[in-house]
C-alpha cells in the first residue's frame, strides 16, 4: 500500500541519518582508528615487497606498536611477560584455601538473597493461584464466546500490536526488495563498531608476519585485538549481547546438523549404489517399507541428474573447442517442438545430421562453425578412436537425460519432488538439496505406472500407444508380490491364455534386459525399487534377480540439532503442563479466557518451533539386513537413514490404495456404529453365524452332516 512505501522511505531514511549521527558524534574514534591501521596496512605492505625482494629500505613496521587512539582499558597485560606473571598469581589465589571460603561466602549471600525473594514473593503467587481458581473454577456452557477480559485485551491488540505487526512485515519486504540497503547498513556499523579496523589490522599484520616470523609479537596483537572490541561490546547493553550471542550460536549449530544430515544423505547414496538394478525391500507392516523405497528412489533420481552431469564434463572434454552451448540449445528447440522426445529420437537428430554433414560438408551449418582443420573429428583414448558424431550422439543422449524437465520417477503411487532446473538461457543446472532452508511450495510429481510399458509380451490393453516407450528412469512398484504373484498364485495360469497374465506378458524378461534400452556411455540410468511384506510373495524368477533389503527395524526419532536437549526438555514440559490444564479447562467451560488464550498463545509458539526443529533435523536409523534374491548368501547388515527433512516433506501418501476401500464404503449406508452388538460376554450361536465365518460355518456344516 501507497501508506506502507511512504513510511518505508520516510523511516529508512530517518534511521541512516541516525547512522550518520552515530558515527559523527558517538563512534567518531573507530574512524580515526581505521585510518591508522589503513597506514600500519600501508607500512606492512612496503614493509612485504621490500623484505621479500631485498630491497633495502627504512619502512617502520608500526603494526608491532599499539594504537594511538584506542587507549589501554582492558584486563590484559601489555606484554607477555605481565601476562604470565598476572595468571601464575590467578592460579595461585584459584587453589588459596582463604580465597575458596570467601567466594563461597559470596555464593551463600547471594543465595540467601534470593531466598528472601522467594519468601516474599510465595504468598503472592499462592493467592495468585487462589484467584484464577476461583475465577475459572465454575462451569459454563458459552461456547465460543470471549469474556470480558479477552474482548478488551483483544481490542488493544487490534489498535497497538497488530498494526506494528503489519509495519514490521511490511518493512521487512521493503528491505528485502531493496537488498542495497541493510548491505550499506551493515558496512556502515562495520565501521562505527570498529570491526573495519579489526579487519584491516589482520592484513596488515598478515604481510608483516609472513616475512618476518616474528612470534613475540603475536600478544601485542591479541591485546590489540581485544582493545578493538572494545567499541563492540561497550556499545549494547548485555542482554542485546546475549541475544546477538544465542542467534549465533544457533547459526552455527544449524549449519552442523546441517553437513550431519548430508552426510548421512551420501551414505544412504553409498548404500542405493551398492544395490543391482532390481531391489525388493521387505518387512512387516509398519517397518515403513514404502517409506525407504520412496526415499531411495528420490535420492536416485537426484543420482542420475549428477551422473548424467558427470558424464557430460567428460564427454565435453574429447573435443573441448566444439561450441557445445549451440548444439545444446539446437537440441532443446527441438525437445520443445515435440521432434525429439526419448533416447530413441535423440539419436536419430544426431544420425540426420551426420548425414548432412557427410553430403555437404559444410561446417558452418552442420558443425556450428566448429573448426575441423584446427581440432579434428576424432578423439583418441589409447583404447579406440572415437568420431565426433559418435561423441555427439553419446551428449545428446545424456544431455536429454541430464536436462529434461519432467520426474525421472515411474511408479504406481505419487511421489512429490522438489528438484528445480535453474535455468539463465546458457547452461542449466539442477537444484537438488533435500535441505534447503525456504520450503518448496510445490513440485513435480511421479509419472503414473502403466504396466503395459514394461510388458515385452502382451498387453491388458490392446495396441496400447505407451507400449515400448520406456527407456530409463526409476521404477517404483509398491506391493509388488500382489502385483506380479508367486508360483501358488500362477498355478491355473497357462502362457497361451488369451487374456493377459503373468506367465505371457513377459515382464521378467524385461526386467532381465531392461538395463539395454537404459544404457548411456556405458552406464545405466535405470532403477527399479519394489516392497513387499515378504520375498516369497514374488515369484522366484524375479526375485532371483534382485537384492533383498529386510527392514530389522524402523528406529527411534532422533535430533541432529546439537545442544537442543534443554529447549526441548523446556517446550516437552510446558507442553505437557498447559495441555492438561487446557482439556480439564474445556471439560468445564466453553467460553474463551484472557489466561488461557495468552497461555495457549505462548504453548502454540514453543510446540510449532519445537516441530519445525524436529521436522528439519529429525532422523530415524533403520537397521537393515541385505541378501541376494536366491536367499541361499551372506546376510550384511546396514543401516539406512530416514531424515524427516527428506521424505515427511509431503512425498507420498502411506495409504496409496486408500481411495479403492473409499470408493466400497460410499457405495455402503452401513458404519462402524450400525454393527451388532454381542448381548451378553458369550456369544450365541445366532451371534456366532452372523460373523460369515469360513472356520463356524464349517462347524455347523460337519454337524449338520453328522
Amino acid at each position: 500500500m501507497r501508506r506502507y512505501r511512504i513510511f518505508n522511505i520516510s523511516f529508512t531514511v530517518l534511521a541512516s541519518l541516525l547512522f550518520i549521527y552515530l558515527g559523527i558524534f558517538r563512534f567518531g574514534a573507530s574512524y580515526i582508528r581505521f585510518a591508522e591501521t589503513m597506514g600500519d596496512l600501508w607500512n606492512s605492505i612496503k614493509f612485504y615487497f621490500c623484505e621479500l625482494f631485498g630491497i633495502v629500505h627504512t619502512t617502520p613496521p608500526t603494526v608491532e606498536k599499539y594504537s594511538e587512539v584506542m587507549k589501554w582499558n582492558i584486563f590484559l597485560p601489555e606484554d607477555w611477560q605481565g601476562f604470565t606473571a598476572k595468571a601464575g598469581a590467578y592460579f595461585d589465589l584459584l587453589f588459596d584455601g582463604k580465597n575458596f571460603g570467601s567466594y563461597w561466602s559470596f555464593i551463600g549471600e547471594k543465595i540467601g538473597n534470593f531466598a528472601k525473594l522467594v519468601t516474599l514473593l510465595m504468598p503472592c503467587v499462592i493467592l495468585l493461584v487462589i484467584i484464577i481458581k476461583r475465577l475459572y473454577g465454575a462451569s459454563n456452557t458459552n461456547h465460543a464466546k470471549d469474556t470480558v477480559p479477552l474482548r478488551v485485551f483483544k481490542w488493544v491488540a487490534s489498535k497497538t500490536y497488530q498494526p506494528v505487526k503489519r509495519v514490521v512485515r511490511s518493512y521487512i519486504r521493503f528491505m528485502s526488495e531493496n537488498r542495497y540497503i541493510p548491505i550499506l547498513w551493515a558496512i556502515t556499523w562495520a565501521f562505527h563498531l570498529n570491526l573495519a579496523s579489526i579487519a584491516a589490522a589482520f592484513f596488515a599484520y598478515y604481510f608483516y608476519f609472513s616475512v618476518s616470523f616474528r612470534f613475540e609479537t603475536m600478544y601485542v596483537q591479541v591485546a590489540k585485538l581485544f582493545i578493538d572490541l572494545q567499541v563492540f561490546f561497550r556499545a549494547f547493553p548485555w542482554w542485546v549481547l546475549s541475544i546477538l550471542g544465542y542467534i549465533l550460536f544457533d547459526r552455527f549449530r544449524r549449519g552442523i546438523a546441517q553437513m550431519q544430515l548430508r552426510r548421512m544423505e551420501a551414505r544412504n547414496c553409498g548404500f542405493i549404489n551398492e544395490l543391482p538394478i532390481v531391489s525388493m525391500t521387505c518387512g512387516s507392516m509398519g517397518k515403513k517399507k514404502t517409506t525407504i523405497i520412496t526415499d531411495m528412489a528420490l535420492s536416485q533420481e537426484v543420482m542420475f541428474r549428477q551422473k548424467a552431469f558427470e558424464l557430460l564434463k567428460k564427454n565435453d572434454m574429447k573435443f573441448p573447442f566444439f561450441p557445445w552451448i549451440s548444439f545444446e540449445t539446437e537440441l532443446r528447440k527441438c525437445m520443445e517442438h515435440g521432434t525429439v522426445y526419448n533416447l530413441a529420437t535423440v539419436k536419430e537428430w544426431v544420425r540426420l545430421k551426420e548425414q548432412r554433414y557427410r553430403k555437404h560438408r559444410n561446417a558452418a551449418l552442420q558443425l556450428y562453425g566448429y573448426d575441423t582443420l584446427r581440432y579434428g573429428l576424432t578423439y583418441n583414448d589409447a583404447l579406440k578412436i572415437e568420431r565426433l558424431h559418435d561423441v555427439l550422439k553419446t551428449y545428446a543422449q545424456l544431455y536429454f537425460i541430464y536436462v529434461i524437465e519432467s520426474s525421472l520417477l515411474v511408479a504406481n503411487y505419487s511421489i512429490r519432488t522438489d528438484n528445480q532446473l535453474l535455468d539463465k538461457g546458457n547452461f542449466p543446472m539442477w537444484a537438488t538439496d533435500f535441505f534447503p532452508e525456504t520450503t518448496v511450495d510445490d513440485g513435480r510429481h511421479a509419472h503414473i505406472l502403466d504396466f503395459d510399458v514394461l510388458r515385452l509380451g502382451k498387453k491388458v490393453i490392446e495396441n496400447n500407444p505407451n507400449a515400448g516407450s520406456f527407456e530409463f528412469g526409476v521404477v517404483v512398484i509398491s506391493e509388488v508380490g500382489k502385483e506380479r504373484g508367486n508360483i501358488l498364485d500362477h498355478k491355473e495360469m497357462k502362457k497361451n491364455n488369451d487374456e493377459t497374465n503373468q506367465k505371457n506378458d513377459l515382464f521378467n524378461s524385461w526386467l532381465k534386459m531392461c538395463r539395454h534400452s537404459a544404457t548411456v556411455d556405458h552406464f545405466p540410468f535405470i532403477k527399479v525399487f519394489t516392497d513387499e511384506q515378504r520375498p516369497e510373495s514374488w515369484g522366484a524368477d524375479a526375485r532371483d534377480l534382485c537384492d533383498i533389503v529386510h527392514i530389522a527395524s524402523s528406529g527411534k526419532q532422533r535430533l541432529c540439532l546439537p545442544f537442543y536437549i534443554i529447549e526441548d526438555m523446556i517446550c516437552e514440559t510446558f507442553f505437557d503442563w498447559f495441555i492438561d490444564l487446557y482439556y480439564n479447562f474445556r471439560y468445564r467451560r466453553g467460553d474463551n479466557t484472557l489466561l488461557v488464550h495468552v497461555l495457549k498463545s505462548v504453548t502454540a509458539w514453543l510446540y510449532k518451533r519445537n516441530v519445525k526443529v524436529y521436522n528439519k533435523y529429525g532422523y530415524a536409523v533403520s537397521l537393515i539386513e541385505k541378501e541376494r534374491g536366491t536367499m541361499d548368501g551372506k546376510i550384511e547388515k546396514k543401516k539406512y537413514y530416514v531424515m524427516n527433512k527428506k521424505i515427511y516433506a509431503s512425498r507420498f501418501s502411506t495409504d496409496c490404495f486408500a481411495d479403492y476401500f473409499n470408493d466400497m464404503a460410499k457405495k455402503t449406508n452401513v458404519g462402524l456404529n450400525d454393527y451388532l452388538e454381542y448381548e451378553t460376554e458369550r456369544a450365541t450361536v445366532a451371534e456366532l453365524k452372523m460373523q460369515n465365518s469360513y472356520f463356524i460355518n464349517a462347524l455347523y456344516k460337519n454337524a449338520g452332516s453328522n
